[in-house]
């Protein structure tokens, strides 16, 4: 029996001339989209609020696809989802850059979310330049998550929701031990010792939930991604770089990553959120 379609309006709100432009270009009729969770989604994009139309049961709803360009802007996107009641049955996501994103004031309010997972944001040089191509590959991303969530019974997630989700199995919702090696560059060995268990059982067991603990701090820790505005080799280099935050070991100056090996990934999980909250530790 194949799944059911998912239905969505995706309203555009604030200055995004190319998108608007795509959108206007568009042939009639709903998109398809396809996430990989193999879940398949409809899209009818609306250019005005007044156009929105009533739900089928199935769905997740509305999106808002937000430009949050600036730090007033973003203070107010996040200042409305937390308010909860103007997208009470919407989810939002807001185009800004890494300068704006890594404001002290934005990312407290992030901070603020508590666990809800009805938002994301996406890093973008010019947020008002973004385009259809990239609105779609990013939803790609994100259903899953808000689907996820949507479905789930309890809600105990915490508002970076997506981090959480990439290092997990999609069956099992457990995170995923080999996935985190990856992003970190550790061995699974390494990733057995810091577990207490075996490579051979790492291995084997790579969401088991005897080491679901010792994964927490090491998930935490992959938020320094956000910091960085979502680049990767930025966040790599500043995981391998020694750092004069941290003490000295035998004579020579630690990375975040060294620590990491020792067995402090929860030093390099406080640190990450000092960074992403704006009160250097």
């Amino acid at each position: 029996m194949p799944e059911p379609i998912e239905q969505l309006n995706v309203m555009l709100e604030g200055r995004m001339p190319t998108l608007r432009h795509e959108v206007e270009q568009l042939s009639a009729g709903p998109r398809k989209l396809k996430t990989k969770d193999g879940q398949t989604y409809e899209f009818t994009y609306l250019l005005d609020e007044t156009s929105v139309m009533e739900s089928p049961d199935h769905s997740l709803g509305s999106v808002f696809i937000v430009n949050a360009g600036s730090p007033a802007k973003a203070e107010d996107f996040l200042g409305r989802v937390l308010d909860g009641h103007e997208f009470a049955d919407s989810h939002m996501l807001a185009v800004t850059n890494a300068k704006v994103f890594n404001q002290p004031r934005v990312q407290n309010l992030i901070q603020s979310m508590g666990r809800t997972t009805r938002f994301g944001m996406v890093v973008e040089d010019e947020p008002e330049k973004i385009t259809l191509a990239k609105v779609e590959a990013t939803l790609k991303e994100w259903l899953p998550v808000w689907s996820l969530e949507f479905h789930r019974k309890d809600k105990d997630h915490s508002p970076y929701l997506a981090i959480r989700h990439r290092f997990s199995d999609e069956a099992c919702g457990r995170l995923d031990a080999g996935k985190i090696a990856k992003l970190f560059g550790l061995s699974m060995a390494e990733m057995g010792t810091l577990c207490g268990v075996s490579k051979q059982s790492i291995h084997a067991n790579p969401t088991s939930k005897g080491i679901q603990e010792k994964l927490e701090p090491l998930v935490k820790a992959a938020r320094g991604v956000l910091w960085c505005g979502g680049d990767e080799s930025k966040f790599k280099t500043w995981l391998n770089q020694p750092n004069p935050d941290f003490p000295e070991y035998e004579g020579r100056q630690l990375s975040p990553l060294d620590l990491i090996r020792m067995g402090h990934a929860q030093v390099i999980a406080d640190k990450v959120q000092s960074l992403l909250t704006g009160h250097p530790a």
